[in-house]
């Protein structure tokens, strides 16, 4: 009689929380699972705050590292997901840190040369078909990628999750492990400190609608 199969280690079906706590108990192949669920979603969020590819891959790599080693102390108070932002999030302060004379100089990171046309924040602005609206759009992306890198981090952080990740505010918060008001008090900061910039450069009117 021939014997049963050996069963996969994890079923295609099965829930992250389950992958989770199977993780917690040193399932690698669970984590595995874990790592592929998350890691597009970390490395895009990596890369708008570092504005690197090279550099993002490194963080998010480190990141899944980390978690990995402390695993155990996930007590499931937020998603797994905020977690593990939570911890790229501090990677890419960790690094931003070592490049604080690039960033005290209105950098929020070397440029994007990931041939889709510049910096995510260049791709950000959405400009128009018509080439000189395009040349625009370049123009003021770079003047809010100067600004958003001499903001301090947690508006900078906050502003980039927000506006370029679309993160609820909610989560936001539960990220930082701060109130859903100090992350409105520190959205509203830089975006007021972004505009009041512009207006100095561009006047009243900005030129985008």
């Amino acid at each position: 009689m021939a014997e049963d199969p050996v069963p996969p280690l994890r079923e295609a079906g099965e829930t992250a929380d389950e992958l989770v706590q199977a993780a917690r108990g040193g399932d690698q192949a669970a984590f595995g699972r874990l790592v592929e669920m998350h890691q597009r979603p970390l490395t895009r969020l990596t890369h708008r705050l570092l504005g690197d590819r090279d550099e993002a891959d490194g963080a998010v790599q480190d990141t899944f590292i980390k978690a990995w080693r402390s695993i155990r102390t996930f007590r499931g108070e937020c998603r797994f997901g905020t977690w593990l932002a939570r911890i790229a999030v501090n990677q890419c302060r960790d690094q931003l840190q070592r490049k604080r004379l690039v960033v005290a100089e209105g950098q929020l990171g070397p440029e994007s040369r990931d041939g889709k046309g510049g910096s995510v924040l260049e791709r950000a602005v959405d400009p128009s078909p018509d080439l000189e609206e395009q040349a625009v759009g370049r123009e003021l992306a770079r003047k809010i990628a100067e600004h958003i890198g001499g903001l301090p981090d947690m508006q900078r952080e906050v502003f980039a999750l927000r506006y370029y990740e679309d993160r609820p505010l909610a989560e936001i918060a539960a990220l930082f492990g701060v109130s859903i008001g100090t992350v409105k008090t520190h959205l509203f900061r830089a975006t007021h400190r972004i505009r009041k910039a512009l207006e100095a450069i561009y006047g009243p009117r900005l030129p985008i609608s």
